[in-house]
């Protein structure tokens, strides 16, 4: 047989050490043969981009090219302001920056309520007003005076106490407000009346405060949403639990 080790029976007369080389060489497996009928291993396989040419394989099979700046500035921008789902139940859903946007509104509301009596004050007693501006643009300005506080203390307390029933009025009322700002903004100069230069930034820095708000404020009440669910849901398998 092939894998048959020699015989390697000691011989009448061997010195002691060619007997213990015998034994281990009896001892010792020999390696098997290989076998020819054995099927051979295939070559392993190449890919389609192996195959074809650098040039079709970069035509079909493109690199990704980096992320450009405005890329990566919407990556940013959206990864801080898209809400992230609570981990737990004590996780503080409150927005820090919604809470500063409120705050540095109630400062340039209070200015620019101050500041636009006194100029509409001086601009009927040097240039007479029209009937429907002396009539709508007062009218405008004591709705956004009675609207204002209220909106900002919903604001304010509905995002403190996380509170999705106070955060959306805010952010309706936010709407509402800024429409009456563009038309102090526009409308006052094609109804006929003048609008000094230093109205135009009074009004477009609040305008941009309301868009800040509602750029925040949108993610935030998505968020006590989520917050508002995972709490039902854990409340609601500890009832199972119990019973």
């Amino acid at each position: 047989h092939k894998f048959a080790t020699p015989c390697t029976a000691p011989v009448p007369g061997m010195s002691a050490r060619r007997r213990q080389r015998a034994e281990e060489a009896e001892a010792t497996p020999l390696a098997p043969e290989a076998d020819d009928t054995l099927p051979a291993a295939a070559p392993p396989e190449t890919s389609d981009a192996q195959r074809l040419s650098p040039a079709a394989a970069e035509h079909l099979f493109p690199e990704r090219r980096p992320p450009t700046a405005f890329e990566r500035l919407f990556a940013a921008v959206n990864g801080a302001v898209r809400p992230q789902p609570p981990k737990a139940r004590h996780e503080i859903a409150s927005s820090t920056l919604l809470q500063q946007l409120v705050c540095a509104n109630s400062v340039l509301s209070a200015l620019w309520a101050a500041g636009w009596i006194c100029l509409f004050l001086w601009k009927a007693s040097v240039w007479e007003p029209p009937l429907h501006v002396v009539i709508l643009s007062p009218t405008l300005y004591i709705a956004w005076a009675v609207f204002e506080p209220i909106r900002l203390t919903l604001g304010c307390l509905g995002n403190l106490h996380e509170r999705i029933e106070l955060l959306g009025p805010f952010m309706f009322s936010t709407l509402a407000v800024a429409v009456i700002h563009v038309y102090f903004l526009t409308a006052q100069h094609y109804l006929g009346w003048i609008t000094l230069q230093v109205e135009y930034p009074m009004s477009a820095l609040l305008l941009c405060i309301y868009v800040a708000e509602l750029a925040v404020g949108w993610p935030t009440a998505r968020l006590f949403i989520l917050k508002a669910e995972a709490n039902f849901q854990l409340v609601s398998a500890g009832d199972l639990d119990e019973r």
